[in-house]
């Protein structure tokens, strides 16, 4: 894989769902990242990265509720992996903290399904608003 997050195709392409769709692609990619760094926790010299999200998901938000013609694609922009600074080098080099590496995959997970929760409500609604429409 590159890397980047795969748009995952879903037959109605309203703002709100684009953005529910993004925010599960992004906790896929922070559970993916803490996955790997915590993989990378014995390797010497490996520096953990993150996903720099927030800044994404407040502008993908901002977009999504934007006039339609004033929308930029949201697949456009990514958000951007970057290396952690915070947490203390080891002897070794590597700066993985498998405490926090574990609370950033529980919490990306605990995000993911809340999205799925989101949008499957969201799906409901819709569904209902087409069937009511005949």
């Amino acid at each position: 894989m590159d890397g980047g997050l795969v748009p995952m195709e879903l037959p109605i392409a309203d703002s709100i769902t684009s953005l529910l769709r993004t925010f599960l692609d992004v906790q896929s990619r922070r559970a993916e990242l803490a996955s790997s760094n915590i993989a990378n926790s014995e390797t010497p010299g490996y520096t953990a990265k993150e996903l720099d999200f927030a800044a994404f998901l407040r502008r993908a938000a901002q977009d999504a509720l934007a006039p339609r013609a004033a929308r930029e694609p949201i697949a456009a922009a990514q958000p951007r992996v970057r290396l952690q600074g915070q947490a203390p080098l080891r002897l070794d080099g590597n700066n993985v903290d498998l405490a926090r590496e574990m609370a950033t995959l529980a919490e990306a997970g605990t995000q993911f399904l809340t999205g799925v929760q989101l949008l499957q409500a969201r799906l409901r609604l819709l569904r209902t608003a087409i069937r009511e429409g005949r």
